[in-house]
């Protein structure tokens, strides 16, 4: 027995010994097969790598020719340059940034906004802030000004010191300013009854009309800070001759209500101080001028002389013969009655137009002149009023010698 159990011993022995040889042999196979793929893998590496190095080589060599291109201003040159560079790289953010600049340059806002896109589709971060800029400028030449202020923001909001997404974020915000501002007029009554015009217009020059005079100004806005700003500059051909220059610059701020309807303008009243809030003397509340308000010459097709006595008959009913003879210090209920006699009258300008006004003006230089009587009467009666407040000299007395040949000869 007990030597069955030691051959038994030994025969598990040989057939371990040869499990373990088999195993050994198939695990150095596998090692070898692994450092062949290994190796192979290597070999493929590192010719992808000496491809890709020359790919992004040469691109690099087509991109710097490109950036030449542009600083010698030849911008169709470079856009052709990047283009080739990204058929090598489709893939690298800048390539597209430089190209939309290019497109920029050449006037072609739709090809520099779809390039600064996809530029941002692969890089969105700060270290790609060109793009941000690229795009709010596309989108400024293409006038979506509020897109382009957002994509401003977008970018400001990585690098609040650009200098560049600042100016176009500013330049999109005017633009849209502008839009909402000009091209109508804002009229307001105030306390006094007295209506108050501003015309805007998007060359920087605006009007102001109180009491039917219009006085010529300029105006730049500031829209970068809350609220929102702009300094008024009166022309000196608006304040009248012989009244000195023209007053200081006024700071005013201004915001936008009721669906752009109406406009808040507030001034400040014994200082220069920029108003901070909209309150006090200085702040109207100015509505657009409505469709059916009187805002210029109304059309007709009557004679001008016909359209000239009812002007000249509604403002002799307007205008009292004798002026009130007015205080040093006049009371409120004073200025206010006199201020509504100006607003009727300035009104009744507006509406006829100039061309009646200067007729109704010759002739209550001359009413005679008129050519019926009726007319004649009305302008005599403008005379003694114009007269009167020194607006017209008065009327010449014939010399006393053709008065009296006159009598003799009706004798």
């Amino acid at each position: 027995v007990a030597a069955d159990r030691q051959a038994a011993m030994v025969l598990v022995e040989e057939v371990d010994e040869a499990k373990t040889e088999e195993e050994q042999e198939r695990e150095a196979e596998e090692k070898r097969a692994r450092d062949a793929e290994y190796l192979d893998f290597r070999r493929r590496f590192d010719k992808m790598k000496q491809q890709h190095d020359g790919v992004q080589a040469e691109s690099e060599k087509i991109k710097t020719q490109g950036n030449n291109f542009f600083k010698l201003g030849l911008y169709m040159q470079a856009s052709m340059m990047y283009s080739e560079a990204i058929e090598l790289q489709p893939d690298n953010a800048v390539l597209y940034c430089n190209r939309a600049m290019a497109y920029l340059k050449q006037d072609m806002p739709h090809e520099a906004l779809s390039d600064a896109e996809k530029s941002l589709e692969i890089d969105s971060s700060v270290e790609n802030i060109k793009a941000y800029w690229r795009k709010a400028q596309a989108l400024l030449d293409l006038d979506r000004l509020q897109e382009s202020e957002d994509a401003a923001d977008a970018g400001i909001a990585l690098q609040g010191g650009n200098q560049h997404l600042n100016r176009v974020r500013r330049k999109a915000r005017e633009a849209a300013t502008m839009r909402r501002l000009c091209g109508q007029t804002w009229s307001a009554k105030m306390p006094n009854g007295i209506e108050k015009r501003y015309t805007f217009e998007a060359d920087g020059s605006m009007k102001i009309n109180v009491f039917g005079h219009y006085v010529p100004a300029t105006f730049d806005l500031s829209v970068e800070g809350q609220p929102w700003s702009m300094v008024v500059r009166m022309k000196p051909e608006g304040v009248g001759s012989g009244n000195g220059p023209p007053p200081p610059p006024r700071p005013y701020i201004f915001e936008f209500h009721d669906q752009d309807q109406e406009l808040w303008l507030c001034t400040p009243v014994q200082s220069d101080e920029l108003p901070t809030k909209f309150e006090g003397p200085g702040f109207d509340r100015l509505r657009r001028a409505a469709p059916d308000e009187p805002t210029g010459e109304e059309a007709s097709d009557e004679p001008l002389d016909a359209r000239c006595e009812r002007y000249i008959s509604e403002m002799n009913e307007a205008m009292p013969l004798l002026p009130p003879q007015l205080p040093a210090a006049p009371s409120e209920q004073e200025i206010s009655q006199e201020a509504l006699v100006m607003e009727s009258i300035s009104q009744l300008k507006r509406r006829f137009g100039m061309q009646v006004h200067q007729r109704a003006l010759e002739l209550a230089k001359d009413p005679a002149s008129a050519p019926t009587p009726a007319l004649a009467d009305l302008a005599e009666q403008l005379q003694r009023r114009f007269v009167t407040r020194r607006i017209l000299a008065p009327p010449k007395e014939p010399p006393a010698s053709a008065a009296g040949a006159a009598g003799a000869g009706a004798g």
